[in-house]
């Protein structure tokens, strides 16, 4: 069975094997047509029905990719196209065959050239029939001895195929420039069947009257013939001698009788023949000049309408087709283009709907009432075919007009929730962004209407998605947006409100936030077509603005059109590659695998990949789950139940939790930066009678059973792995969060006196634990830590426990021990955190000298200043005593006093999160440069600026296309920006490093080679900063300086370090102070050795100066000969000056 993988390299596939096929094609083919022995002379009259399925395969096999077919083309279909005109000249009748499996020769062709269209399209091959006139009547005679045969039992009916190519090809010779007058034969006019509405036929030529009654009679038929009739007809109605026989006022009274007067019963109530006619209508229009369609727009439109309202049983059976409303919207859309067009050129006309009326925005209105309401059509191809519409015709409207279309599709889409009316709506806006019609004051809201349609979703009662067409609308929407419009113009747009939770200061454009969209898009949704459409966008966004999306070359290279195709493979690899690249993709990844795409979807695989996938990243980047938008233990209260749960389905439920059991088992508590993050996820709830997972008996689940059992069996797995997790990481808060909540769930679960014994057995525990009863020596450590923690947790259960009162003094005793100056910062920061609120507060004010026990111990914390090698640490010891002191009740004044000196001591210290934490504020700011622009600011003088340059350089000529484009984008940046003094200290410098570069004459001082490889890197910036010059030096003296010595350059043997000289000397041109001096250093190179560098300075050279002897010197000429010219061309310059 194949795969979605199996086809994801179905169009690599297809462009290695299409040579083969092409080559197999035409050896086929003449073996096909032509009997081997007689060749050409011998065409068949019959071939097996095999040899034309089998070389119909080979066609098909292009459907993929038809373009690979057209440089083959022009060998592949002549021949058929002239086998059949040989057929049709000389066979005129065609008997069947005795054998069985045959097919006569026109039939057989007619099959493939049809395959021929289907692959490549009727207009592309089309081209390739013969255009002969005299082939009119021949065809006509075929077609109508074939169509209608014989008595004989041997005679052969014509196929669908060969009548659609006959007929496509009779319309293509319809364009013949003769008159037809000219080419028919009088003597074989017949009686010809035409309606009586198109009479009278008396002065019409016999070819045009038999092509009428052909493409008349076939109009109404079934298959693709019908289209090639009314494309017969149309052509045939706009011919020039045909208008002046009024052919086309008389058709159009034929189609108007046709749709005023629908039939109930007989051969025109059928569909196909409605769907001819307004085909041919539509084609009519479509084919038309505007002044002679300007008579007859407003007689369609009424006719249209007319058809449109009608309470005819037939037309409203003919309307409920797809077809028909489709051809009607072409019909709307060419009427309000024609007459747009009109009142463009002529100004408004009395082209009055109804009587009375004479407005052309009445007609205008009308037809944009229903082709607004055909966006919310059932069918998606009317939809389709709508939005196409409104934006042809916006292309004709005036700016106003098109705002207000604009803002009402914007009302219409804040007022609707149905998906086929969010279809249509966006696709027309995304119409209008791929015409580039949409209004610019619009664009930031068609924006991030489209970033919201790429999150839209609905299901059916069935399960169903419905959302599907409206996230594939809002990819091509982005994909316009990329395509059309400019980096200047999406860069001045505002950071659009994204669906996804990437922070708005991590965004520095609209751009930026299109990318991230379109990643979680390509890699995350359910559907593959739409997951490689907005691959298909992210590789024109990085393509069409480059530098702008972070990391993009390397981004569109993993979210490629064929990694996505696969969804497993796309929620894996292509996921854990983007990521990689940069932060924004991770957030918007991250939250996006818990919405609807992935965690909640309906299939169970897709919410264990995901949970697997939401796992590991939180493992490998330390995404923790408070940033992210999942359930909260707060969305459950004690009131609801299994059934209440905010409308959730099992599905969902069964999702979240396997998210819960992929934060635990990834151990995503162990990342360091968590420390102070604890996520709160009550245990406890998971096991209440009436809870999701409450009821005693699975069976109470239904349906949904075994989705409980694994989400609750995958829970408890979970939680034995962070009781595990204790005993390795004892001290790790986000660890002893889960012991802490693991222990309220068990002390909730008992009753009052069984609490208090339970907490009390930990109390004495703890303090038989912190004293070693050998020695006295106070224990301290991560399991101390976690004793504390859990003790804390449990006591405030019993905050209303009279009988915990009874235990006050042990537990005064375990924190001032654990207080003391021998304890460890850790221990001393879990009794503030866990143990000293729920003490204080709990002591009564009969125990105020208990209370006053305490106070001095947080005194010392307070002013606990330990340091070790990892600084400062008891700033946590403070940070936790003020925590304490903010939180804590019934303070008096005389302590009040007495820390307040510590307190304003803490708000001036050197340590700023010491001083933040007190304050309860912090101040950061962000920014963010691109590197190379960083460096060039911290350059401020010439001593740091030559280093900079010297490595600078290298990279500006010699790296690869990415890092040459940045480092010259970054230079040209910094030469706009910086003053004029500060460019000239730039190309000094340059100046200074191609001196420094220069090999030396002199044996005793010899370039360095790390100095003479920088000479052609800066040979080429300067000739690029020169190119590029806004700000030039006021003067040239460096220069000046540097030309001397450039000439030691002139023996090097490095080719493009010369070339990159010459290129330089050319630059020099442009500066008058300069000019003479170079321009006799190039009629010097014009001597040169290397034949490159001789036509490299002539290039230069005629740059500056115009010279007769310079264009006809020959740079390959001998020597002296040489020589001779070049000095003839070196005194003409002086002779004639220079331009």
């Amino acid at each position: 069975m194949a795969t979605e993988e199996d086809g994801d390299d179905v169009q690599i596939h297809l462009q290695r094997v299409s040579t083969k096929v092409i080559d197999e094609l035409r050896l086929s083919i003449p073996l096909f047509l032509y009997r081997k022995d007689i060749g050409t002379n011998g065409i068949r009259k019959f071939v097996k029905s095999s040899n034309t399925a089998k070389i119909k395969r080979l066609i098909n096999i292009f459907q993929e990719w038809p373009q690979l077919l057209d440089p083959a083309l022009e060998y592949l279909v002549p021949p058929l196209v002239t086998a059949f005109v040989d057929y049709v000249q000389n066979h005129a009748d065609r008997q069947t065959n005795p054998k069985t499996q045959v097919d006569p020769l026109p039939s057989a062709i007619c099959r493939i050239l049809y395959t021929f269209c289907k692959v490549r399209g009727s207009k592309v091959i089309s081209r390739f029939f013969k255009n002969d006139p005299d082939l009119l009547e021949p065809m006509l005679n075929a077609f109508k001895s074939w169509d209608k045969p014989s008595d004989s039992a041997k005679a052969l009916s014509m196929i669908w195929e060969e009548k659609y190519i006959m007929l496509l090809w009779l319309s293509h010779l319809a364009l013949t420039p003769f008159d037809l007058d000219s080419i028919s034969t009088p003597a074989i006019r017949t009686a010809i069947s035409v309606p009586t509405m198109i009479s009278p036929t008396e002065g019409l030529p016999t070819i045009a009257i038999r092509l009428l009654a052909l493409g008349l009679h076939n109009i109404s038929s079934v298959s693709k013939e019908r289209d090639a009739a009314v494309s017969l007809l149309v052509r045939l109605s706009w011919r020039p001698d045909m208008q002046h026989l009024h052919l086309d006022h008389h058709l159009l009274q034929w189609v108007f009788s046709s749709l005023n007067n629908p039939v109930d019963n007989g051969a025109h109530a059928s569909i196909y023949f409605y769907a001819g006619i307004l085909s041919f209508l539509a084609g009519f229009l479509g084919s038309g000049d505007n002044q002679i369609v300007a008579s007859y727009v407003v007689p369609i439109f009424k006719c249209t309408q007319a058809f449109i309202g009608s309470h005819v049983d037939t037309a409203i059976g003919i309307l409920r087709s797809t077809v028909t409303r489709k051809l009607v919207i072409k019909i709307l859309r060419s009427l309000a283009v024609h007459q747009l067009s009109l009142a463009s050129v002529t100004g408004p006309t009395a082209s009055s709907v109804d009587e009375g009326q004479d407005d052309d925005s009445d007609l205008l209105d009308l037809i944009f009432d229903h082709l607004l309401t055909c966006l919310a059509d059932k069918d998606s191809p009317v939809r389709m075919t709508a939005s196409k519409a409104l934006s042809v015709i916006t292309q004709k409207l005036e700016p106003e007009m098109t705002t207000q279309l604009v803002e009402d599709i914007f009302q219409r889409l804040q007022e609707t929730t149905d998906p086929s009316g969010w279809h249509g709506l966006v696709l027309t806006l995304s119409h209008l962004l791929y015409r580039r019609s949409a209004p610019k004051s619009c664009l930031s809201t068609i924006i991030q209407l489209l970033i919201d349609a790429l999150d839209f979703e609905q299901r059916s009662p069935t399960g169903t998605s419905l959302g599907g067409n409206v996230r594939d609308a809002a990819c091509f929407g982005i994909w316009s947006v990329a395509r059309k419009y400019s980096t200047a113009d999406l860069l001045s747009l505002s950071v659009p409100k994204s669906q996804s939770r990437v922070r708005r200061h991590l965004l520095n454009s609209v751009i930026e936030s299109l990318a991230a969209e379109l990643v979680l898009t390509a890699t995350l949704d359910p559907e593959g077509n739409i997951r490689r459409g907005a691959s298909a966008a992210l590789q024109e966004l990085v393509g069409r603005h480059p530098d702008t999306v972070p990391s993009g070359i390397s981004l569109i290279q993993i979210v490629d059109y064929h990694a996505v195709g696969l969804r497993s493979r796309a929620m894996d690899d292509v996921v854990f590659q983007a990521v990689a690249l940069d932060k924004i993709y991770l957030d918007a990844i991250a939250e996006a695998i818990l919405s609807w795409r992935t965690i909640n979807s309906p299939i169970c695989a897709v919410r264990r990949n995901a949970a697997d996938v939401l796992g590991r990243l939180i493992g490998k980047y330390g995404v923790h789950p408070r940033t992210l938008p999942l359930w909260r233990p707060s969305e459950i209260d004690d009131t609801s139940t299994y059934q209440q749960r905010n409308g959730k389905s099992m599905d969902e439920w069964h999702g979240i939790y396997l998210a819960h059991a992929a934060f635990i088992g990834e151990g995503w508590f162990e990342q360091s930066s968590l420390v102070h993050q604890p996520y709160p996820l009550d245990h406890q709830l998971l096991l209440k009678e009436d809870s999701i997972f409450g009821p005693k008996d699975i069976k109470a689940y239904g349906k949904g059973a075994e989705l409980a059992m694994e989400a609750l069996c995958t829970m408890i797995s979970a939680c034995n792995i962070i009781l595990e997790s204790c005993f390795k990481h004892p001290a790790g808060d986000t660890t002893l969060n889960f012991v802490k909540t693991a222990a309220v769930s068990t002390v909730k679960s008992l009753d009052e006196p069984e609490k208090v014994l339970l907490v009390g057995s930990w109390l004495k525990g703890q303090y038989k634990y912190i004293h070693d009863g050998r020695n006295g020596q106070l224990r301290s450590g991560g399991s101390n830590v976690t004793l504390i923690t859990v003790v804390g947790a449990a006591l405030h259960q019993l905050m209303t426990s009279s009988v915990l009162d009874d235990f006050m003094k042990l537990q005064i005793d375990v924190l001032v021990t654990q207080l003391g100056l021998e304890s460890s910062i850790d221990t001393k920061c879990a009794a503030l955190i866990h143990l000293y609120l729920p003490v204080f507060n709990r002591t009564s004010s009969d125990c105020t000298h208990l209370k006053e026990q305490l106070k001095r111990p947080l005194v010392d914390c307070l002013s606990d200043h330990t340091i070790d090698s990892r600084g400062d640490i008891g700033s946590e010891v403070r940070i936790a005593a003020i925590n304490v002191l903010s939180e804590a009740t019934a303070w008096d004044d005389g302590f009040c006093h007495k820390v307040f000196g510590i307190l304003y001591g803490l708000a001036t210290e050197k340590l700023d999160k010491v001083r933040n934490y007190l304050e309860r504020t912090a101040i950061y700011s962000t920014s963010r440069v691109s590197y190379f622009a960083f460096l060039f600011n911290l350059a401020q003088d010439s001593k740091s600026l030559l280093p900079l340059l010297r490595g600078f350089i290298t990279t500006a000529s010699l790296g690869t296309e990415l890092l040459v484009r940045n480092t010259r984008i970054a230079l040209l940046q910094h030469l706009n920006i910086s003053s004029t003094a500060e460019n000239s200290l730039i190309r000094e410098t340059l100046v200074q490093i191609i001196l420094s570069a220069l090999p030396t004459p002199q044996p005793t001082q010899p370039s360095s080679t790390s100095s003479t490889r920088l000479l052609r890197p800066a040979l080429e910036t300067l000739a690029f900063i020169l190119d590029n010059d806004t700000k030039p030096p006021s003067t040239n003296a460096s220069y000046q300086h540097l030309l001397p010595s450039l000439k030691a350059v002139h023996a090097s043997t490095d080719l493009p370090t010369l070339q990159a000289l010459v290129n330089l000397y050319a630059r020099f041109l442009d500066y008058d102070d300069l000019r003479s001096e170079v321009l006799v250093i190039l009629h010097q190179l014009l001597l040169h050795r290397y034949p490159s560098i001789r036509l490299a300075a002539a290039g230069a050279l005629c740059m500056g100066c115009d010279s007769e002897a310079l264009r006809e010197l020959d740079l390959d000429a001998e020597k002296g000969e040489l020589r001779d010219g070049v000095k003839r061309v070196l005194n003409e310059s002086r002779r004639v000056g220079v331009k």
